[in-house]
């Protein structure tokens, strides 16, 4: 029997039943034992060992043998389910996935399964096996290309295309005879003069007026259909926030763990859906959010109970529809941020100086944690510091034309509240006019359209502003933000834009309206075109810009600067001299290619009394250094560092495999502002190190 055939179905099932699988085990470490959810486990661990015993897929039968096995015991009352046996099933799990996605892939029996298979016989972890392979990016980018619908929606969209061809029909009937009406005209045009034909040209028009309120009729019934179509359409490409959860629960049990602390997730409104496509996009966005809540705003359970708090952390995400957008909150009641702490920070890193950030009220300064580079952390772990997380989820919220707004108190927590439209294909936008050109700009960031005349504009600190809805709003003119000239009028249209907490007006010539725009892509040349998100086409036919409101409030609004003048402003940077340390030529060869490559000026030294004469002798912005070296290790040589005056100030990025929490502690006590595990080396992380420490 050819079994490849039935190995994409067989990849279908397993992924749902390793969801429940994945998702049962959490709930039961939340909640405590409860048979019939342990039944429902072990009866998918039974499945995927059925179906895999018919594909001969041997390493997977073996893995959920073993596993139905501890879960039949487990489910009879006779083995007790406490943490590390969920972790033993839940690595399992992962690599079953890892397995399935192997022979997806056609290269099935690579995966060594033994220190798993141990782990399943013994019960306890030991030496934590070597992380499981992922599914590769081919095989993700087959998933992606894929949705699921149900037959009863299939059948919805079957019978709105039926609907619509005999609609199309009725419309080619009436061309046929709207067709045969202009040959009467025109034959009759020959004959007008004889007034017996008077009776005849009646007639034509007659029918004409018929067919007319025909053709309204039909044309009304297309536009029902294909809107119920369209509707339809995006409805299959709909999936329930549920379809993510339970990878985000998990990875908070998992970091929890590892950073000593003690933090669940609960998600509502699980049900809520979005497009496939949006979902996909959001995902990242509150692993990142997720991570930083963990990491940045959960506090030790020591620290908590001396808050007077719980000494597990609470993470909720609460998913609703409003208005047309779907609402993601995402609450911790960790330890907040601190404005003070920020606007410190902001200084040091020089992205703005010690004036500029004290001028920010706390509201303002709290939006810093999203500029590109920054981060509070002061050391550096593979978790966080590197001041990349906030970036990418600003970044993702700007391309999807949603909204981030945060909201904190120290010492109680803080509110991540993610607007995000339902579909990335169709948003309402409102239609406006500026110097001739016809632009497109979503609607929920409109918060008001004002008319104006030259009475309403006053001048406050030098500046132009309007008054809108009790609020003094900065006043700009679009045009000139583009670079042109506008011409003056006596009377204005302002659109009153809000943005991540910010408000800010914008002189226009005249406003054309609210309309159901089609988002087109600008392709791969122009997808960096400055204030520009997207295109459509107008019901008129004519094209419009979808502008980008994100780079309107980054060109000069509220005080944040302009874009280009940031652009063509000098670097502050240092001067990127770095020192590498290690005693392994491979290891050292490849990290100095890495740094010049990216323009920094590179020295090594082969061990850490080298890396001393090093330093006596030249002066370094940066040290990278191993930690195994003979001699010296690259403790010992960052607590030399740490102790001479000249050189205590130089940041230290520690690159090493010791991978364990104490060593962690060890780099930090000594004084290093960084640890990077070599596992896995990713050389984008050293550059991001590298660039947040010196620039």
């Amino acid at each position: 029997m050819d079994v490849r055939r039935y190995i994409e179905v067989f990849s279908r099932e397993a992924e749902e039943h390793l969801q429940c699988l994945r998702d049962g085990l959490l709930r039961l470490e939340k909640d405590g034992f409860a048979a019939p959810l342990v039944h429902e486990i072990l009866r998918s661990a039974h499945t995927i060992k059925g179906s895999a015993g018919l594909l001969d897929m041997g390493k997977v039968v073996q893995v959920a043998h073993r596993m139905e096995d501890i879960l039949k015991e487990v489910e009879e009352e006779t083995r007790p389910l406490d943490s590390e046996l969920i972790d033993i099933l839940l690595m399992g799990a992962d690599t079953l996935e890892a397995l399935v996605a192997e022979a997806v892939a056609g290269e099935a029996d690579q995966l060594d399964i033994a220190a798993v298979m141990e782990a399943l016989r013994e019960g306890r972890l030991g030496a934590r096996p070597t992380p499981v392979a992922t599914p590769g990016k081919a095989e993700k980018q087959e998933r992606g290309d894929m949705v699921r619908a149900s037959v009863a929606r299939l059948d919805q969209i079957g019978n709105l295309v039926g609907e619509l061809v005999i609609q199309r029909r009725f419309l080619e009937e009436r061309t046929r005879q709207t067709i045969q009406l202009h040959k009467r005209q025109e034959n009759f045009l020959r004959y007008l003069r004889k007034t017996e034909n008077l009776k005849t040209a009646k007639g034509i028009a007659d029918d004409l007026r018929s067919l007319s309120i025909e053709m309204d009729r039909d044309l009304l019934n297309l536009t029902y259909l294909s809107r119920e179509l369209q509707q339809g359409t995006m409805e299959l490409r709909m999936l329930p926030l549920g379809t993510i959860t339970g990878e985000l629960v998990r990875m908070v049990r998992d970091l929890a763990r590892e950073l000593g602390k003690e933090a669940t997730l609960e998600v509502v409104g699980e049900e809520v859906e979005l497009d496939r496509s949006m979902l996909e996009t959001a995902k990242p966005m509150l692993l990142h959010l997720l991570r930083n809540s963990v990491d940045h705003g959960i506090e030790t359970p020591e620290d908590r109970r001396k808050a007077g708090k719980p000494a597990a952390g609470k993470i909720q995400l609460t998913a609703r529809y409003e208005r047309g957008f779907v609402q993601l909150l995402l609450r911790d009641d960790g330890r907040g941020i601190d404005p003070n702490a920020v606007r410190r920070v902001a200084a040091e890193r020089r992205v703005m100086t010690a004036a500029e950030a004290e001028m920010l009220t706390d509201r303002e300064a709290v939006y810093l944690i999203l500029r590109p580079g920054f981060t509070t952390r002061e050391f550096i772990t593979d978790v966080s510091g590197r001041g990349i997380g906030m970036d990418v989820v600003k970044d993702s919220i700007d391309r999807v034309k949603g909204n981030l707004t945060i909201e904190s108190v120290p010492g109680r927590g803080t509110d991540m509240h993610l607007q995000l439209p339902l579909s990335l294909a169709v948003i309402t936008g409102l239609v406006f006019e500026c110097e001739n050109q016809i632009y497109a700009i979503p609607l929920n960031y409109v918060a008001e359209v004002l008319r104006l005349s030259a009475a309403d504009i006053l001048l406050e600190g030098g500046r132009e502003v309007v008054r809108a809805a009790g609020t003094t709003l900065p006043l700009f003119s679009l045009a000139e933000v583009f670079g042109q000239s506008a011409a003056a009028v006596r009377r204005m249209t302002a659109l009153a834009l809000h943005f991540q907490g910010r408000q800010a007006a914008f002189l226009v010539s005249r406003s054309l309206g609210v309309q159901e725009l089609v988002v087109r892509g600008l392709g791969s040349q122009l997808k960096r075109v400055e204030f520009v998100s997207g295109a459509t086409i107008l019901g008129d036919g004519s094209p419009a810009l979808i502008l980008s409101v994100a780079d309107l409030f980054g060109e000069g609004a509220l005080g944040a600067g302009s874009r280009r003048k940031a652009q063509a402003a000098p670097s502050v940077g240092k001067s990127g001299r770095i020192l590498v340390v290690d005693d392994s030529i491979t290891t050292r060869t490849m990290e100095r290619n890495i740094l010049e490559a990216r323009g920094y000026q590179v020295t090594v030294a082969v061990s850490g009394p080298d890396a001393l004469d090093k330093l006596a002798a030249s002066a370094y912005d940066l040290i990278v250094s191993d930690v195994e070296m003979p001699g010296m290790t690259g403790f010992e040589l960052t607590r030399e560092v740490r102790r001479n005056e000249r050189t205590r100030a130089i940041p230290v990025i520690i690159v090493t495999s010791l991978a364990a929490d104490e060593d962690r502690r060890q780099g930090m006590e000594v004084g290093a502002q960084a640890y990077i595990i070599k596992g896995g080396f990713d050389q984008g992380v050293l550059l991001e190190t590298v660039e947040t420490l010196i620039g």
